[in-house]
């Protein structure tokens, strides 16, 4: 894998020097200034082309050119999107300034709203943009990071600082308890998209649909929000654009444990070979590489954009690393004046190196990783004089060294995916389109491990594991569309007819006890070991006919409606299909303002909808019979056969979850158009949860899935968009967005709580401590995401023994003792540019939610292991009477480890200067930066933010902190170059 990498980086550096070679020489070159006839401010990325041929460049920053090669006689084309294009004849001059005038038309901001587009003046449901300017200050190698906190009522959490690692997209909060609240994600029309994987500078813009009446044209999948990507084209004459940055990212913070001399001391014991300082060994600084390359541009009525990206991250934790390489082809050619066709080709590979889970740990085993880092027993070297391993202590944690763990483990993940879409668009007639949209996303996964020295409470064999997944899925959509004006109204009419399949399979092949150790690719000889195997099929398709009307009355009053029938094979016949309406209207005010105020406009919205969800596994209403290793029984009397077991329990009328949603809002335009101002208010209720529900033991035991319950969310999205300055010299453009939602279960089936546990990103229960209590708890008439356990009194003032709400028996009494689901996010963004040079800056901050730290709870010790944690050194006595306990029961699942973890982040700051363009380049800009420079919080662990349980875990068990990775801090320098 090494080798390869290599290859690539010196293939990539080849074509970079080559880039970087190509020149333009010409006899006569023509300078100026191209300005905006509106403001006479310079306009930067006007195109001005040689006509008849591809000689061209694009203006600088300040609206400044240069063009080589251009003889008198010829003509000179300047066209920028929103202004009127302009020729102009060259004579002898060497200077040539023009003006653009400004074109009313081309200004109206078109945005994506799912199978079509729209003028943004004429929406009427909740849609929050992102263009690509917004976040090209900022060096991202995640999509998801281009979301976060540049929308209002989208909810962008890093789970993991891993890279690869788990990303939560939440919008407008959670709906299902025991399904997927991750949006649904449409990349170039196909839906089902996977950001992770997608090539940030691929995007040209992302468009949000928030509310029920602007996603139900998704019906079924639409419950959760979308979000539509749409991808760069090329649009005028031919340019390579070179991208590279480097960053270097660090620890942020570390924990206060004891040292080895303290440490030792408390136990009784001496410092062995120095002892070890585990945070030092585990962590480490890493090092980024994100190349990127693309050629873009039309040549008559074929344009085309193609790019490529290399990604390569060392995690901040060592033997830790991430490479992904993506190539993206986008062509489009209008074959007749009728017939345009476009064929979008995306591939990628991503490697995750010992990174397992989606990030939220370094091990495969809970108690290992950044757990056993801050316990294990420091006055125990890594290893002894002989250069041994020391794996094992009489003292603080009872797991093996995780140095030790970490160093020989070889996980890899590897995922492989093929995108491809066909969208073919012909004019039957004048307003009459009919556009065939076909695709097909494939996934080929492989999760490759070989545990050396697995984690755990004793030394045990090696292990090994392979796990193979792929998955196709096909999508048809068969659009007709009608536009058409009568007088003063305008009126489009869309009919779509859309199928749908998806496929997986999976086989996973585990072996224990493993002969041997040491091996190179050792998770291809399984049989050397104790071999268990299991396959699974997950299948099922979606047939839908959608229908939608947009009018709109002389500007003014706006309306749209939309039906979507969806029929899904995960339900029986009968139960299939849905059927998700929604209706929304708005009015435009501008018309009834006197002229001369400050005040341009205000539209009036509302909107309701109804979205379903159907996020099940493809065989959940149908019987089987159970395999599992406890079902194991000794039919000859020596070795073990795994059985069969009785079906559980299923629901056969199981139906949609359906999410019903009522959205006003208002959107204002100030003083020219400088301040936009836009609030909603939303209420949004999910019916016919899709939830499990325990079957009495009599009844045969274990759960039921079934639809029952509700669960509510209301809010207010704010969004702020100001250029505070603008003139010759500076401007300053701010963007503010702020969400504030209250989540509620209002009904669970006739029971008034559930009990249960938190669940990893792969399903597994986390149990800290070993521990078989609950931690969750699911409450009618409160929020989501409760914790559950006993309330910590603190430390008696005459024993040290710690203190517990008891019930009259003695036992601990158990309830709620904190939630983790966010009520309040926001983000403050801004770019200034001063001449050549340019600053962004991007708070954020996310408030009202508490964090269970398990992880410093593991640090306090309990029955078989002693504190690391330094504040133990503080703990009561005799003669210091601390709040510290210095006995007594360390119940993990208490308050005492429930914290507020509401912080504020510094998470980007970017200085840039963009040299004047030449013969050699068109523009160059290289620029600073550093992530994650600040956090104010008063957690306090390392980070806030992060979660033992994955992005697409259930919402009832969020903000759990057992060994989660941090965030880690970056500096990064990079440039951006373009011919």
């Amino acid at each position: 894998m090494k080798q390869n990498k290599l290859l690539l980086k010196y293939i990539l550096g080849m074509c970079f020097m080559m880039l970087f070679s190509m020149t333009s020489f010409g006899q006569n070159s023509v300078t100026g200034v191209v300005t905006s006839g509106e403001d006479n401010q310079g306009l930067p990325g006007v195109n001005i082309l040689v006509k008849g041929s591809t000689n061209g460049t694009v203006t600088d920053i300040d609206g400044t050119y240069t063009i080589s090669n251009v003889q008198q006689g010829e003509s000179l084309i300047f066209s920028f999107i929103g202004y009127k294009s302009q020729e102009v004849a060259v004579g002898s001059q060497s200077k040539i300034d023009v003006s653009l005038e400004v074109d009313a038309e081309q200004l109206q901001e078109v945005v994506v709203i799912g199978y079509g587009t729209a003028n943004k003046s004429d929406l009427t449901g909740s849609i929050s943009s992102i263009s690509s300017k917004d976040f090209s200050a900022q060096p991202i190698i995640r999509a998801e990071d281009a979301l976060q906190s540049r929308a209002a009522g989208v909810q962008v959490l890093k789970n993991s600082g891993a890279p690869g690692g788990d990303i939560k997209i939440r919008i407008r909060g959670a709906n299902s308890i025991n399904g997927n609240n991750s949006p649904l994600v449409v990349i170039d029309g196909i839906a089902g998209g996977d950001l992770s994987s997608l090539n940030s500078n691929d995007i040209e813009n992302i468009n949000i649909l928030k509310d029920a009446s602007a996603s139900a044209i998704y019906g079924s999948r639409g419950a959760n929000g979308v979000v539509l990507v749409t991808t760069k084209k090329g649009s005028s004459k031919p340019e390579i654009n070179v991208g590279y940055f480097a960053s270097v990212t660090s620890l942020p913070n570390k924990i206060d444990l004891m040292s080895s001399e303290e440490f030792a001391d408390l136990v009784g014991s001496t410092v062995n070979n120095g002892g070890a300082d585990y945070q030092d060994e585990y962590f480490q600084n890493g090092l980024t590489n994100n190349l990127q390359l693309s050629l873009s541009g039309k040549e008559g009525k074929l344009s085309y954009f193609i790019s490529g990206n290399y990604v390569d991250q060392e995690g901040i934790v060592t033997n830790t690393d991430y490479m992904r390489t993506s190539l993206r082809s986008n062509l489009n050619a209008e074959l007749t004046n009728k017939l345009t066709v476009g064929l979008n080709i995306f591939g990628s590979r991503e490697n995750m190196h010992n990174l397992v889970n989606g990030g939220t740990r370094g091990s495969s085993d809970v108690r290992g990783g950044v757990t056993n880092v801050l316990s294990f027993d420091p006055s125990l070297s890594v290893r002894d004089v002989d250069g041994n391993y020391n794996l094992t202590s009489d003292n603080g944690s009872i797991l093996v060294n995780p140095i030790a763990v970490q160093n020989e483990s070889d996980a890899n993940l590897i995922e492989d995916r093929f995108n491809a879409n066909l969208n073919v668009s012909y004019d039957l007639l004048d307003g009459l389109n009919f556009t065939v949209l076909g695709g097909a996303s494939f996934l080929h996964s492989n999760k490759e491990a070989f545990y050396g020295i697995p984690a755990g409470s004793s030394v045990l064999p090696a292990r090994a594991s392979f796990n193979s997944k792929r998955g196709t899925d096909l999508q048809l959509s068969n659009i007709l569309s009608w536009k058409k004006e009568f007088g003063n109204t305008n009126m489009t009419l869309t009919g779509i007819y859309e199928l749908q399949s998806f496929d997986t399979k999976t086989a996973k092949i585990g072996s224990e006890q493993y002969a041997l150790s040491g091996l190179s690719d050792a998770y291809y000889l399984l049989e050397l070991g104790t071999v268990n195997a299991e396959a699974d099929l997950d299948k099922s398709t979606l047939k839908s006919y959608v229908a939608r009307a947009e009018v709109s009355v002389a500007e003014q009053l706006l309306v749209t409606g939309t039906i979507r029938v969806d029929e899904s094979s995960k339900f029986r016949p009968g139960n299939r299909v849905g059927y998700f309406p929604s209706i929304s209207a708005g009015y435009n005010l501008g018309q009834f303002l006197p002229d001369g105020i400050f005040v341009e406009n205000i539209k009036l919205r509302a909107g309701y909808g109804e979205t379903g969800n159907q996020n099940i596994p493809a065989f959940s209403t149908a019987p089987y019979l159970p395999n599992d290793p406890k079902y194991a029984y000794f039919f000859n009397g020596e070795s073990t056969v795994v059985g069969l077991a009785s079906s559980p329990i299923v629901d056969e009328d199981l139906t949609w979850e359906t999410t019903k949603q009522f959205n006003v809002g208002s959107d204002f335009s100030f003083l020219d158009g400088r301040i936009q101002l836009s609030i909603d208010w939303y209420k949004k209720n999910t019916v016919d949860l899709l939830l499990d529900q325990p079957v009495p033991k009599y009844a045969g035991g274990g759960i039921v899935r079934t639809n029952i319950g509700e669960v509510q969310n209301t809010g207010i999205d704010l969004s702020l968009n100001a250029t505070v300055i603008n003139n010759s010299n500076f401007s300053w453009n701010s963007t503010f967005v702020l969400s504030k939602v209250n989540n509620e279960v209002l009904d669970l089936g006739g029971v008034e709580s559930i009990q249960g546990k938190a669940l990893n990103s792969d399903k597994s229960e986390i149990k800290p401590g070993g521990s078989d209590d609950n931690y969750y708890s699911i409450d009618v008439g409160q929020s989501l995401g409760n914790f559950y356990g006993a309330t910590y009194l603190g430390a008696d003032n005459a024993t040290g023994v710690a203190v517990y709400d008891t019930l009259d028996n003695g036992a601990n009494r158990l309830g709620v003792i904190g939630n983790g689901m966010p009520e309040l996010t926001w983000g403050f963004n801004n770019t200034m540019k001063y001449r050549k040079f340019d600053l962004n800056f991007l708070l954020r901050g996310v408030h009202g939610y508490d964090v269970f730290n398990a992880t410093r709870a593991v640090t306090f010790g309990g029955s078989d292991s002693a504190p690391t944690n330094a504040e133990y050194l503080n703990r009561w006595t005799a003669d210091n009477n601390s709040n510290i306990p210095s006995s007594g029961s360390n119940v993990i699942a208490s308050s005492r480890y429930i914290e507020d973890a509401s912080f504020i982040r510094l998470s980007n700051v970017s200085i840039g200067y963009t040299m004047p363009s030449s013969k050699w380049f068109n523009s160059i800009r290289v620029y600073i930066s550093a992530q994650n420079l600040l956090t104010i919080t008063d957690y306090k662990g390392y980070d806030p933010e992060v979660s033992s349980t994955g992005a697409n875990d259930q919402d009832g068990t969020p903000s759990m902190d057992f060994g989660a990775l941090p965030n880690p801090r970056s500096y990064t320098f990079g440039f951006n170059l373009s011919f």
